[in-house]
């Protein structure tokens, strides 16, 4: 953060005939043995060490690839859902300087001096998509960026290092949660997990070793210790990752296409289950509401201000002014924490109660957790205390690799549950002690990385087995977190660069397999200029920042409000009022969209809110667009991040159907848009389906009673399964013929409304009858009784293309 510029070393003399040549880089192979699942080479180093280099195939298109120092470790894993695979089909071709193993879609080619791997498309005979780099030189025979191998630190530790040949242009995306540039070409970062205390820096509070390559592949490193990426930040022509550890251990995924490489990324990691559809709603917080009565009367004045709320989240003030967590409410504060729940859940609005995984000192359950042997401890069986200000000195953090302290944890959290809690806020969880030895005898380095997973996992497993349907309310995450949604954002400032930084980080989670996630609306803390004073407190707040942040929220899997100031809309005035209430109703009416999408993103791996390389990958225009977004098939969302209310945004190939004004737009080019503080700029892909629910205070309020059917510029054909968590789906599907569109509806629970944009409805008939045409701002609309009619006609044609546009 506030590390000094080291000039002297940076204008030190060079002397080029002192360039280091490493001798712990693999040189060449020397043998090999063949085996049921691939090939295990002996390879020699310059100073003629023997390292085993292991090769498995695990699908005709996964290559797992591990090495060690030592010996190959092989031990269970708690980020694959699997340990063992059947080999797919391959073949092995020997010859005295290459050995090349084949799939039905891989052909992998090993050089034996210099040592090298190189794996292409097995229908491709020029060049590969993936190969280890050996000749990224320095100097004469010096390395820029040296071969794979290993480096022996000071402290006598070995760490293993992989070096990757990169083409020009070749863009890279994922590594988790990260807010700088979605393209990761030319940064560096690390896979380590911290408190980040903002969205701008390159720290994050969700690491994933998973990165996608523009040249067709996704590469999983399958470690928990410390790593580093330099991607770009050593040479122009490779990238190298480092691991504080002996052993190297990933798996190399071929897609060529992104949605592949995730769908077989998470066939390893595990995939998302949905969320329970009512956390979809909108989640009001405060950091934090102090009493009993102020969160009544939150509630009271929300339905009171017709606006729409499904959860409404305590920080930890409910035990009191800390420090946290003592699992006990302060009864002072909320006399009547069970009766206040379930009056909440009268008015369709569940509570969500923050904890974390550390305990303090002086609390009743601090001695029960000593006392049992449930803490973090170091070698010499003292308490190993997590560095975390925020919840007070003297911690301790719960040891969820042993079974008992976990069922403890979780025993406590289900007393808060029958008392009427529906979810947890699982914050922090980044500051696992790193001189800890665990339960299993993991260690705290191994560890540190692990532990928000195996955190939120407890957590989930419990409200799943207690409301059939797990969720929780996370920050921290690691590679697996995907199995245990939703995650939120962290920590950011109030401001639109913090939102800018925010929906990159959110579309980098996106790219690493993890479909659904959130942010706070509104930013968490003060605007940064608060603190260039002595308090900040009573700091006005930026009304164009909560609206164009809550214009953002509507278009993410998750939305909650939070923040150290009141997020209410309300408290930003009538106007501010008004634009919230519309698109917090529009959340609520897309509903059926939206949770249809998360059915599909937790089938596929596919995240809700895409960037636009994930949906239109053979595009280069869209490689480092990180601004703007697809929201799940059909929506192309572009928030405003500057004071300008004007942007430039990037329409693909194809025809494009302004949400607001239902003109219909050519892609394929750029425009430069003026948008109002009420306006989203916000497009509708031609041909898209989008159902819509009726106007509810709630989730579950009401049945899809009218469902509303949205066709936006009906094309040859299209198809949308609705689905609705326990109720029936709804498939809708429609084929077009020349001026005939043929629309099919089954299984719907009452009424169904079609409205067409971007094309006029001459007439519609359903089985031979006649029905009434309906003008509706943009477009026109069909009604009719879904549980007897599932068929219809309708007679149309297209209307022109709005032009010209800026470019």
């Amino acid at each position: 953060m506030t590390g000094a510029i080291d000039w002297a070393s940076i204008t030190a003399p060079l002397d080029v005939e002192d360039i280091h040549t490493p001798s712990r880089i693999l040189r060449r192979w020397v043998g090999l043995e063949r085996r049921e699942t691939g090939v295990l080479f002996h390879c020699e180093t310059p100073a003629g060490r023997v390292v085993d280099f292991s090769v498995d195939l695990i699908k005709p298109d996964v290559v797992r690839v591990r090495t060690n120092w030592e010996t190959i470790r092989h031990a269970p894993s708690d980020i694959l859902i699997r340990d063992r695979w059947p080999a797919p089909r391959f073949t092995i071709e020997e010859l005295p300087d290459q050995v090349t193993l084949t799939t039905e879609r891989l052909r992998l080619a090993f050089s034996r001096s210099p040592w090298q791997m190189r794996v292409y498309d097995r229908e491709s005979e020029v060049a590969p998509f993936f190969a280890q780099r050996v000749n990224d030189r320095a100097y004469g025979r010096g390395y820029e960026v040296a071969p794979i191998g290993f480096h022996e630190g000071a402290d006598g530790r070995v760490n293993v290092r992989e070096t990757v040949a990169v083409t020009p242009g070749e863009a890279f995306y994922g590594l988790g949660e990260k807010f700088t540039p979605l393209n990761k070409w030319g940064q560096e970062h690390l896979s380590w997990t911290v408190d980040v205390g903002n969205v701008s820096s390159y720290r994050s509070y969700k690491n994933v070793p998973f990165l996608m390559s523009t040249a067709g592949y996704g590469l999983f490193v399958h470690s928990s210790h410390p790593i580093a990426y330099r991607m770009g930040s050593e040479s122009s022509i490779s990238y190298s990752v480092h691991i504080d550890d002996a052993q190297l251990d990933y798996f190399l995924i071929y897609g060529p296409s992104f949605q592949h490489i995730l769908k077989q990324y998470t066939d390893l990691t595990g995939r998302a289950p949905v969320p329970p559809k009512w956390s979809f709603g909108f989640w009001i917080s405060r950091c934090g509401y102090r009493s009993q009565e102020e969160v009544e009367r939150v509630i009271q004045e929300m339905r009171a201000r017709d606006f729409p709320c499904d959860v409404i989240s305590l920080d930890p003030w409910w035990m009191g002014e800390g420090p946290w967590t003592t699992f006990e409410w302060d009864r002072e504060a909320f006399p009547e924490p069970e009766e206040m729940m379930r009056r909440l859940r009268e008015r369709g609005v569940r509570t969500c109660l923050w904890i974390h995984p550390y305990v303090p000192q002086g609390s009743d359950a601090y001695a029960e957790g000593l006392e049992r042997g449930y803490f973090l401890e170091r070698p010499g069986g003292t308490v190993s205390p997590p560095v975390e200000s925020f919840s007070g000195s003297d911690l301790a953090a719960l040891d969820f690799t042993n079974p008992e302290a976990r069922a403890w944890y979780q025993e406590k959290l289900r007393d808060l549950l029958d008392m009427g809690a529906s979810v947890f806020k699982t914050d922090f969880g980044e500051q696992a002690p790193v001189d800890a030895v665990y339960h299993d005898g993991r260690s705290g380095l191994e560890m540190h990385n692990l532990y928000p997973l195996l955190y939120n996992q407890a957590v989930f497993e419990l409200t799943e087995a207690y409301f059939g349907r797990g969720l929780t309310w996370g920050r921290s995450a690691y590679a697996g977190s995907q199995r245990y949604p939703v995650q939120w954002g962290g920590d950011s400032y109030s401001s639109l660069d913090q939102m800018a930084c925010q929906i990159r980080g959110l579309l980098s989670y996106g790219m690493s397999g993890v479909p659904f996630c959130s942010h706070d609306v509104g930013g968490f803390d003060y605007a940064p200029e608060a603190f260039d004073q002595e308090v900040q407190e009573g700091y006005p707040k930026d009304p164009q920042v909560y609206v164009r942040w809550l214009q953002f929220g509507v278009f993410s899997s998750h939305l909650r409000a939070h923040g150290k100031q009141p997020r209410e809309p309300w408290t930003y005035g009538a106007e501010i009022e008004e634009i919230a209430r519309r698109y917090l109703k529009l959340r609520y009416r897309l509903l059926p969209y939206i949770y249809s999408e998360a059915v599909r993103s937790s089938r596929t791996g596919l995240p809700v809110a895409r960037p636009m390389v994930l949906a239109y990958q053979d595009d280069p225009a869209t490689h480092d667009l990180d601004l703007q977004y697809m929201f799940g098939e059909s929506f192309l969302v572009a928030p405003i991040v500057t004071e300008r209310n004007r942007r430039r945004i990037y329409l693909p190939d194809g025809e494009w159907v302004d949400y607001w004004t239902k003109d219909v737009v050519a892609g394929g080019r750029w425009l430069e848009v003026e948008a109002g503080l009420e306006t989203l700029p916000l497009w509708v892909r031609a041909g898209a389906i989008v159902p819509m629910g009726p106007d509810v205070d709630y989730v579950d309020q009401k049945p899809l009673d009218p469902l509303t059917l949205e066709l936006y510029r009906p094309r040859r054909d299209g198809v949308f399964t609705v689905h609705d968590e326990d109720e029936r789906d709804i498939p809708v599907r429609y084929a077009r013929q020349g001026g005939q569109l043929h629309i099919n509806v089954s299984d719907a629970p009452g009424q169904v409304q079609v409205i067409v944009y971007g094309a006029s409805i001459e007439t519609a008939a359903a089985h031979g009858t006649a029905l009434q045409l309906t003008t509706c701002p943009g477009g026109q609309m069909v009604r009719f009784d879904g549980t007897t009619t599932d068929a219809l006609t309708l007679v149309l044609h297209d209307t022109a293309v709005q032009g010209p546009f800026s470019q």
